[in-house]
């Protein structure tokens, strides 16, 4: 009898009772049956011979009985909410007006019931000179079917990290856990182009559908959206579903421009390198450059723009966030509906420590595109970053298992792993990040290490691993006194070594032309200068201020030592945590907070409860 959530309210069917907040309203069994029964045929109309049968079985009294269920309902959830919630469809039954979701987690109208794959299409054209255009094909693909229902697709990051040449369909499905694969070729010579792609069941390779498509070069885009809804039409079919038109992830119509953007965009997915980003921007502004119009290039400029100070060393970072805000503006104005452009706007928006809005943003995006990774990871870091981790866990398990080989996914999770308290699966999460390539995963696993009472062991991992790190990681502890130093001062908590790392750390934060970056806001809060640490945050932002706001809810003296600051709380008023906290829910650790300020419980719902999706 799971617990669901409908609006700001939590329906608890075990107990018959429904809440929200520390404000309960008891039901009797029959009125939770009625509402379970709606709840199980969510966003479709009950007719009331349906309810009648179901729970009262021809009971002759019954009729006025449901009448009565129905006005208990709604006056429980006005009561509680402000809204009835249950609509009525004249002379047919009844139905839940809005969306219904688990606690804390995506709805139950996205959840997937089967999974695909779109692996990376094989470049057979000669001189292997179409890989862009073979992985552009794949991706185009694979985010075109994110909108089908019901159905979940693998992450761009997993399905290209899989080794599709040593492995068969049996191993690739068992690696990526999915149920179906989707593989292709394609083939150039002139002008003409050649697209095979099939469908296979990963449990026996066995093939359910195949077809080739023939054409011009030119007509790429069609091949694309063709092939797409083949799929689509192919898995309805399999699954039983009604065909849905899928949206048409047309970028542009110039394949210059598109050859461009594919480059530009794959140099800023890998992230890490001192030119990586760079390169990728150079590619992106002249796919832009051919076509003015290109929302998605203008989204990703931004991107790539915001992101590179985190991870390219650059004394003009200042002048990056400029041109992220620049080229984000052109992107809203061409497609004010576009999802990697709201992304990208919250990410702004809690740069300029606006948590509250950025999570209102996040949301937006996960609600165009709830079954992307990139969006549910938004929204699923804001509610991190304002301390609703329970709530942000589903978001997260969906993420890890749609997009298993993504080295950064694991990170994120093991930050809310920590903030649970379930330090092993933390310390397991961080090690498969740096398996998978994320070289900043070394520190959350070094630390970890230290904190249950083996430093020098944790030294040794981050000595025998430091080819791994990233490179502007390489490059701040190139020294190797300067890395036995910040070793002593973050794992041995060395007296001495914390003095002269601090020391470091604030003339970085007083130097108004130093780069910020996430690992020397963090570096306050493994020194214990919770003043320090607040302070960064607040006049130094950097990229990834969400996660760095998301470490003070570890359960951890140093994180401890910032929530019950004195300083805390303006803190947490000048980045819009109470605004957030009344909209999402309250969590426990400000507890007490509420309890010296009961005017902040107006209008707020169920502490650690999320607002339904």
């Amino acid at each position: 009898m799971e617990e669901f959530l409908i609006g700001r309210c939590r329906a608890m069917p075990a107990r018959n009772v429904i809440a929200r907040g520390d404000k309960r309203i008891s039901l009797e069994p029959k009125v939770m049956a009625v509402l379970e029964c709606l709840r199980e045929r969510q966003g479709e109309v009950v007719e009331r011979i349906t309810l009648l049968d179901e729970i009262w079985n021809d009971d002759e009294a019954a009729d006025d009985s449901l009448t009565r269920a129905i006005s208990l309902l709604r006056k429980a959830f006005s009561s509680l909410d402000n809204n009835s919630y249950i609509e009525t469809i004249p002379k047919k039954g009844y139905r839940l007006k809005p969306a219904l979701s688990r606690p804390g987690g995506p709805s139950r109208a996205t959840s997937p019931v089967r999974s695909i794959a779109v692996l990376p299409f094989v470049d057979l054209s000669p001189e292997n000179s179409q890989g862009h255009f073979a992985d552009g094909m794949t991706e185009e693909i694979l985010n075109t079917l994110t909108h089908m229902p019901k159905v979940a697709v693998v992450g761009r990051t997993s399905s290209f990290a899989v080794d599709t040449d040593r492995k068969t369909a049996q191993q690739i499905g068992a690696a990526l856990n999915v149920d179906y694969l989707l593989e292709g070729s394609l083939r150039t010579s002139d002008n003409r182009l050649r697209i095979t792609a099939r469908l296979v069941q990963s449990t026996d390779g066995h093939q359910l559908w195949s077809e080739t498509y023939d054409g011009d070069i030119g007509d790429i885009f069609n091949f694309q959206d063709r092939i797409a809804r083949s799929i689509s039409n192919e898995l309805a079919r399999i699954l039983g579903l009604a065909n849905t038109t899928l949206p048409a992830t047309r970028f542009t119509r110039n394949p210059e421009a598109y050859a461009l953007f594919l480059q530009g965009r794959e140099l800023v997915h890998q992230l890490n390198g001192q030119t990586t980003i760079p390169s990728g921007i150079h590619l992106l502004e002249k796919a832009i450059t051919v076509d003015p119009e290109f929302t998605d290039a203008y989204a990703w400029l931004a991107l790539a723009h915001f992101i590179l100070p985190e991870f390219s060393r650059t004394p003009t970072w200042q002048m990056h966030f400029d041109l992220s805000g620049k080229a984000l503006d052109r992107a809203l104005a061409l497609d004010p509906n576009s999802s990697m452009a709201l992304l990208v706007k919250a990410l702004r928006l809690a740069y300029r420590g606006e948590l509250d809005k950025s999570l209102i943003v996040y949301e937006q995006a996960v609600t165009l595109d709830p079954n992307n990774v990139e969006t549910m990871a938004g929204f699923g870091l804001g509610l991190m970053s304002i301390g609703l981790h329970e709530q942000a866990r589903p978001y997260w398990e969906r993420i890890i298992e749609q997009d298993p080989l993504c080295g950064i996914w694991h990170t994120t999770y093991g930050g809310l792993l920590l903030s649970a308290g379930e330090f092993e699966k933390a310390e397991a999460a961080f090690r498969r990040s740096f398996e998978l390539g994320f070289g900043a995963a070394a520190f959350g696993v070094s630390h970890r290490m230290a904190e249950r009472g083996e430093a020098d062991a944790a030294i040794e991992f981050m000595e025998a691993n430091f080819d791994g790190l990233a490179p502007i990681e390489q490059a701040e502890l190139r020294w190797s006194p300067v890395r036995r130093l910040v070793y002593q001062a973050y794992l041995k908590k060395s007296r001495f070594a914390k003095m002269i790392v601090r020391a470091a750390l604030k003339s970085r934060l007083n130097d108004r032309k130093a780069q910020p970056t996430a690992a020397s806001t963090i570096g306050f809060l493994f020194l214990g200068d919770p003043e320090s640490y607040m302070r960064n945050i607040l006049e130094k932002p950097n990229s990834y201020i969400g996660y760095t706001v998301a470490r003070i809810w570890e359960p951890t003296a140093e994180s401890e030592s910032i929530r019950t600051h004195k300083d805390f709380r303006s803190f947490a008023e000048r980045l819009g945590l109470p605004r957030a906290w009344n909209k999402y829910g309250w969590p426990e650790s400000v507890s007490p907070w509420i309890s010296q300020a009961p005017e902040l419980r107006n209008d707020m719902p169920g502490r650690g409860h999320l607002v339904g999706v």
